[in-house]
């Protein structure tokens, strides 16, 4: 089974891809609001195999993140989800190593598809 770690600055998108992956029988091995969060949890021995993680924070670029952990985890399959449709910045989220891109708003259905193409 694929562990997964989720990282967005909603709470309520956090709780919802949460509750609606463990229900599709994933295992959410955590949950994050941003980049500190994420490597405490990287840190602590919480590596999962898929990282879901949103681009733009309150303080912080996620593409920077996406950067982050591709260097030091390699392993980890990232998919973006992003509200944010555009070349250029699609094209900068490839580059940095996101492995697939999935923009809001989605159903869990478009979400559940996405982490199966990963596995």
């Amino acid at each position: 089974m694929k562990k997964i770690i989720v990282v967005d600055d909603s709470a309520v998108l956090r709780t919802t891809i949460h509750n609606a992956l463990s229900s599709a029988g994933f295992d959410v091995i955590g949950a994050a609001q941003g980049s500190q969060e994420l490597f405490t949890l990287l840190s602590g021995g919480f590596v999962p195999d898929i990282l879901l993680l949103d681009i733009f924070f309150p303080d912080e670029f996620g593409v920077n993140i996406l950067k982050d952990v591709k260097e030091r985890y390699g392993r980890i399959k990232v998919l973006v989800i992003t509200a944010v449709n555009r070349e250029s910045l699609n094209r900068e989220i490839k580059q940095a190593g996101a492995d697939e891109i999935l923009y809001k708003p989605f159903d869990m259905d478009d979400l559940t598809a996405a982490i199966q193409r990963l596995s």
